[in-house]
């Protein structure tokens, strides 16, 4: 027998779906996904900025920044920014804003850091290294002995790992992996340990006090001096300078930040070839 087609397709279904029962005639019509929730467009890729331009916003913000670092210092803005997009590295979302507000602080550091009395080939270790601040900028223009970038985290270890690679800084190193497992890597303590707001520095020092060389020092960067150090610590200098926070988009005042290197109290400590940097007197804000 020859199957019977309606004009619009397969055999029609007649009749009217009983009572508590429902129908294809009475569903309603679907609506796809798609059209009701459609994607968000993918973020576009952060535009590098130009070496003139970042070389002119850097000088409008007081940053003394080596033309030979220019180039990779875009490179690693722009690569900031692409992994920050899905990552949330920092809370800058443009290139203007992260060098003036965080990358600009390694360039202040690499000034303070030739003024203090460390070995030739000092040995670094940078706590909490998170998105590469103050280290990857630093190591542009700081090239003295080995610097090691440590940091828990196994996302922000991969991108420190390949903008290492990529920027093919000297002689820097990334540890994934809790601070108390990396000391236990080290044969030799620290001549520099760099902190960021890793630790408050009464729990900071003491966790370092039994893994830096005879005459290693903490370089603590902060908005305040510490009103106070453990008995067993004593300040060796301090430095303040300015943020501008000068961007295109959103002028604001100028910020004082603050570099303060300590040691261990000893009298045995002798320093190297040299006499110590002047310890600068404290504004009385700043008199613990």
């Amino acid at each position: 027998m020859q199957k019977r087609f309606s004009h619009g397709g397969p055999r029609a279904r007649t009749g009217t779906a009983r009572a508590g029962q429902s129908g294809p005639e009475s569903r309603p019509a679907r609506t796809t996904r798609m059209s009701r929730h459609p994607r968000p467009a993918a973020a576009p890729a952060p535009v590098p900025p130009a070496p003139e331009a970042l070389a002119d916003c850097a000088r409008r913000a007081g940053l003394t920044i080596p033309a030979q670092a220019i180039p990779p210092l875009a490179a690693y803005l722009t690569e900031l920014l692409r992994w920050n997009s899905v990552m949330n590295l920092v809370g800058a979302h443009d290139w203007r804003e992260a060098l003036v507000n965080l990358a600009g602080d390694s360039f202040h550091l690499a000034a303070f850091l030739a003024d203090l009395p460390l070995p030739e080939a000092p040995l670094h270790w940078d706590l909490g290294s998170g998105a590469g601040l103050p280290g990857i900028p630093l190591r542009m223009v700081w090239e003295r002995g080995d610097y090691w970038l440590v940091e828990a985290r196994e996302k922000r270890a991969l991108f420190l790992s390949r903008m290492v690679c990529s920027l093919r800084l000297p002689r820097t190193h990334v540890y994934r992996g809790r601070v108390e497992q990396f000391f236990g890597t080290q044969p030799h303590g620290a001549d520099c340990v760099i902190s960021r707001a890793f630790m408050p520095p009464e729990t900071l020092l003491p966790l370092l006090a039994p893994h830096l060389a005879p005459e290693g020092l903490v370089i603590l960067l902060c908005n305040r001096l510490p009103a106070s150090l453990p008995p067993a610590w004593e300040r060796v200098a301090h430095r303040a300078y300015s943020v501008c926070r000068r961007v295109e988009t959103a002028p604001s005042a100028e910020e004082t930040r603050r570099f303060l290197a300590v040691r261990l109290r000893s009298t045995q400590r002798h320093a190297p070839s040299g006499s110590l940097p002047p310890i600068d007197t404290p504004s009385s804000e700043e008199q613990p």
